[in-house]
């Protein structure tokens, strides 16, 4: 089953994924920033997919928390965003309540003029979840000096016998990647925007028809 909400149409969420189900959550937002809270439950065999590529030019906070509730549960997680004068700040956190559990999460950024962008969660591990695996990044790249980025994704692990890690990274462009596709006959600005599709253009394969084609659009005209 696929959920595909654009805009004003993402709200609150209070989301069951029953046992053998597999849901894939889709969210895109152009022009206003969702003040949200979307919790999702997996159970048994059950599956989550969730996607939110963000382009808007508003502020505000996203919320997501999902709950691994039963062996073999799985999610996955990957948003994409652009912010440009104003804070925005995704928290997206990963409960594993029992073993066996799979779940990570992924989160890209640009931050440019005075923006600030700050991703935030916590995967937990609970006492008892032992054979999970988690797993949450985040990654920022930072266009002007006067943007703020911040990225802090947490691990909370009471069982041994489980794998876990987090990354986090925050800064500018890289010089030596400006500099080799420079030496390749490219500007430095087509080098930036180059990187800079690079690292956002995957989400739009989360989409399809129209859609990823006004995605694919808001990265060009963000960049």
């Amino acid at each position: 089953m696929e959920l595909v909400l654009v805009e004003q149409d993402i709200k609150d969420l209070d989301i069951d994924v029953r046992s053998g189900e597999e849901l894939s959550l889709r969210l895109a937002s152009f022009s206003s920033f969702p003040n949200v809270k979307i919790n999702v439950n997996v159970y048994d065999n059950g599956v989550f997919d969730g996607t939110f590529a963000d382009f808007s030019k508003t502020s505000g906070t996203f919320s997501l928390t999902v709950n691994l509730l039963s062996p073999l549960a799985k999610a996955s997680w990957v948003s994409s965003s652009i912010c440009s004068n104003g804070k925005k700040v995704f928290d997206t956190n990963l409960i594993h309540e029992v073993g066996r559990t799979d779940g990570i999460m992924e989160n890209y950024g640009i931050v440019k003029e005075g923006g600030k962008l700050h991703f935030l969660g916590t995967s937990h591990i609970k006492k008892g979840a032992k054979g999970s695996s988690t797993r949450q990044s985040a990654k920022i790249i930072i266009f002007d000096p006067n943007c703020d980025g911040r990225c802090a994704p947490i691990l909370k692990i009471d069982e041994n016998d489980v794998k876990a890690s987090h990354a986090a990274i925050v800064g500018k462009l890289s010089d030596e990647h400006i500099f080799y596709l420079c030496s390749r006959g490219l500007s430095l600005e087509q080098a930036k925007r180059l990187i800079t599709l690079g690292y956002l253009k995957p989400i739009e394969d989360k989409f399809e028809g129209e859609l990823k084609q006004r995605i694919d659009d808001a990265i060009e005209g963000g960049i």
